[in-house]
């Protein structure tokens, strides 16, 4: 009989969802996290019962919901594992594309890729037009019982905008943005092929020459080796002294030192960051008491414990992939092979 293995703490309409997309036959084991109620520990891959234990349950398993360590995989498979799906409830597969564990031989992996891009949107609107009224400085002088006006802001009318990672978290930036009549350019790896809400595209290699002219950038690009590093100190000083830098993508895309000392001379408005690089930055980091830097917890997608519609989204993929396992239908956003031949970082 197969059986799915539950290590998210979905609620039991999803549960339900993911039984009947299975189909008849299949049992369902639940495990969630050391602590349902924590984010951090959803996130931490922490789950409620021993490694031996967890190991046993993957053993079992012909599908497993969410992000076991790549190592507890590997214990599964040399002690017989029957898994066929790893289903990841993230979007970034780095946990195991970037492992120097190897993945099983016979299972695929497949990740939350469209389950995120509305919320983390919203939050990138936000810290944009946070930033450029001077939210953030005034919450500051707030607390310092200060009654005075910061001067200039910024508007987004007419803004322009370059996103990097044109897929679906960029995808739904430009689609927000468009309300603001901005002009919006999407960095992808393939500038030839049209994407809905962009007004121009253009490869990481022609990127460097739209920053002097953007009002706004994102980050929302995955991890590799083109992307990590690459906004670093020479690139930061190029931008526009008004500029505003949001990051919600993988936090290597950004060199946090550079970032620093960029923002602490002014040369850009602001930054906003979900995501860091290390995560979290360490306590004495300058970026933690730069004023014109908001950084967050890498909480921007909302995932479980924070928002019920992403859980909604997630939801909907991990049940896509069960009926096409049981129809033998394409699996929804499932890695390439060629995704694991990275070396490990």
């Amino acid at each position: 009989m197969p059986n799915l293995l539950v290590l998210v703490p979905f609620c039991d309409e999803h549960v339900a969802a993911l039984t009947r997309a299975a189909g008849p036959g299949w049992t369902v084991e639940r495990r969630g996290p050391a602590d349902a109620s924590t984010p951090t520990a959803i996130c931490s891959g922490r789950y409620d019962l021993p490694d031996d234990e967890l190991v046993q349950a993957l053993v079992r398993a012909d599908v497993v919901i969410g992000e076991p360590a790549p190592a507890l995989l590997r214990r599964a498979a040399d002690a017989g594992s029957r898994l066929r799906l790893v289903q990841m409830t993230w979007a970034g597969t780095d946990k195991y594309t970037r492992s120097d564990v190897p993945f099983p031989a016979g299972a695929r992996l497949c990740c939350a890729v469209g389950g995120f891009g509305q919320l983390i949107s919203q939050y990138v609107v936000a810290q944009v037009l946070g930033l450029m009224q001077n939210l953030p400085a005034y919450r500051d002088e707030q607390q310092r019982h200060r009654w005075g006006d910061l001067g200039p802001v910024g508007s987004l009318d007419g803004a322009r905008v370059l996103v990097f990672g044109a897929g679906n978290i960029g995808g739904w930036v430009a689609r927000r943005l468009r309300g603001f009549d901005c002009t919006i350019t999407g960095v992808c790896r393939d500038a030839s092929r049209p994407r809905p809400g962009f007004d121009r595209l253009a490869t990481l290699d022609a990127a460097a020459a739209e920053l002097p002219g953007a009002d706004v950038v994102v980050g929302a690009l995955p991890n590799n080796d083109a992307t990590a590093g690459w906004l670093d100190a020479r690139r930061l000083h190029t931008m526009r002294p008004g500029a505003v830098l949001v990051n919600v993508g993988r936090g290597n895309f950004v060199d946090c030192d550079a970032l620093a000392g960029v923002l602490a001379a002014g040369g850009i408005r602001g930054a906003a960051l979900d995501v860091t690089s290390p995560e979290p930055l360490p306590a004495d980091h300058p970026l933690w008491a730069e004023p014109r830097c908001v950084i967050t917890p890498h909480v921007s997608g909302g995932s479980f414990g924070r928002h019920r519609q992403t859980e909604d989204n997630i939801c909907a993929i991990c049940c896509d992939n069960l009926r096409a396992l049981r129809t033998g239908a394409a699996l929804r956003n499932l890695v390439p092979a060629s995704a694991f031949d990275v070396a490990p970082r």
